[in-house]
């Protein structure tokens, strides 16, 4: 199976891509889809779009929370991916 990674913007809202993600992007960790996709629902906080759907956050983060305070979250966050002792699943930049 293709290896996915759970991305994240300096607003802490997650995504999953089959890539490597580009500039502007936090790279959280990677693995098979579903086991990341899973990983993801069971340590992240959910929050709703303007539109009111549901998204997957860093938790810690907000939108209105300043750059510096989002990415100490993230960085959390990353210890909190790296302690999960997942077959196929792997924390990144610890």
């Amino acid at each position: 199976m293709a290896k996915h990674f759970a991305v994240c913007r300096i607003d802490g809202v997650l995504d999953l891509a089959t890539e490597h993600p580009g500039d502007g992007y936090y790279a959280l960790a990677e693995g098979e889809h579903d086991i990341v996709s899973q990983q993801l629902k069971r340590t992240a906080q959910v929050c709703y779009s303007a539109a009111g759907n549901p998204q997957l956050r860093v938790p810690g983060t907000t939108p209105i929370a300043t750059d510096r305070e989002n990415l100490e979250a993230v960085a959390r966050y990353i210890q909190v991916l790296d302690s999960l002792t997942v077959p196929g699943f792997r924390a990144l930049g610890v």
